[in-house]
């Protein structure tokens, strides 16, 4: 299994923790979707920037750890919003459940694109810190079990 692919998923598993947690603590109807959706854009986003980041040299390793650990745990909060908007209209298109707090329909997915840079801003205020310093550790930690392999 590639590095690549072990730090998706062990970002994956935070997603799917937060995401469980505020599903469960939300007012309003279908934010179970975050179960859904935050591992899958944790997974998706850990890989990307795995991929992307160790593509040309593994050189200062510390630093693009660092750096995969903080766009991975700051972008999959976007792809998250995204996720979850997508979610909920194919909810209320499909059931005409999956409303806001205020019983209101959700944003156009158009709309969420936008709409979900506030989002993300807010979700990192209440998760980011846990978000990134977790990605941040969870790279080093794909990283010395790498090395243990490799020696």
């Amino acid at each position: 299994m590639s590095n690549a692919i072990k730090f998706g998923i062990l970002n994956s598993i935070i997603g799917l923790i937060l995401g469980i947690y505020i599903a469960y603590s939300a007012i309003g109807n279908g934010y179970w979707i975050l179960a859904i959706g935050a591992p899958i854009s944790a997974f998706v986003c850990g890989f990307y920037f795995w991929k992307l980041i160790f593509k040309k040299s593994t050189e200062n390793r510390n630093g693009k750890l660092i750096l995969i650990g903080l766009l991975t745990g700051t972008v999959s909060h976007y792809l998250c919003w995204i996720l979850l908007n997508i979610g909920m209209n194919i909810c209320y298109w499909t059931t005409g459940n999956c409303t806001g707090s205020l019983d209101d329909p959700p944003a156009q997915i158009w709309e969420m694109l936008i709409y979900g840079i506030a989002m993300t801003g807010i979700s990192l205020l209440f998760y980011g810190w846990i978000t990134i310093p977790s990605s941040i550790g969870i790279g080093f930690l794909v990283d010395r079990i790498n090395k243990k392999n490799v020696a």
